[in-house]
């Protein structure tokens, strides 16, 4: 008979650590800005250690081959093997519009401006260009790669709803749509949710932080690998 375990016990556990991290930097930190910081290093934290190593998880800004550039992003999702190509200038990071796979905004709570205020994060990225290059292997040239949907979701601690995702949240996902669209999000003490096809599918909050980590798994690979950059974009703009 072979051993079994169960695995809700073992989410369970990085549940409660993580919304344990949470809590601490709620009522343990007063300044708003050092509260934040906290918050978003709790969430970037996790997702580091859970995340497969082909991604990169940073605090971030996105720019493209234009010159353009999003809004500042709490946490950016990139694909690592273009880490070399992540600019840093001071404390800020810079990373290229074809790399992005996914991109959160950390709030406290989840509410309506907070919806709306990650949705809009969420237009600024992906609302650049994207640039793609063919590729050559053994088979020879490869056809260009059209770019991948940028996911996009919001983390919180706690919901400013109650229930967290009754009628009010269903109303803001529904005009949320186009380059201003919600994937997915969690809410560490409330739960976590999935906005599939019009769909909203939610979890109970006892397995929140594992429904929202096996869903972005899931998205992640259904999206594939990111498309190459064509590096002459970029250099045609620095002449």
């Amino acid at each position: 008979m072979s051993n079994q375990i169960d695995l809700r016990v073992l989410f369970a556990d990085l549940q409660s650590s993580l919304a344990g991290d949470l809590a601490l930097a709620r009522s343990a930190i007063n300044h708003p800005g050092d509260k934040g910081a906290a918050v978003e290093g709790n969430w970037l934290g996790m997702l580091a250690r859970h995340l497969p190593e082909r991604y990169r998880a940073d605090k971030a800004t996105v720019i493209d081959s234009r010159g353009n550039c999003s809004d500042s992003i709490d946490i950016v999702v990139y694909d690592r093997q273009y880490s070399h190509l992540v600019l840093k200038h001071q404390d800020f990071l810079y990373v290229p519009a074809e790399a992005v796979y996914a991109v959160f905004e950390v709030k406290q709570s989840l509410d309506k401006n907070h919806l709306e205020y990650a949705a809009d994060k969420a237009a600024s990225v992906r609302g650049l260009y994207r640039t793609s290059a063919a590729t050559v292997d053994i088979r020879g040239a490869t056809p260009l790669k059209q770019p991948i949907p940028i996911l996009a979701g919001l983390l919180c601690t706690e919901s400013g709803w109650s229930p967290p995702f009754g009628e009010p949240f269903s109303e803001v996902m529904a005009g949320l749509t186009g380059a201003r669209s919600i994937d997915l999000g969690c809410v560490a003490r409330a739960g976590a949710f999935l906005n599939e096809a019009s769909d909203l599918v939610v979890s109970s909050a006892d397995n929140a932080l594992a429904f929202f980590l096996f869903t972005l798994l899931q998205r992640l690979q259904q999206v594939g690998t990111v498309a190459p950059i064509d590096f002459s974009a970029y250099i045609a703009y620095l002449k």
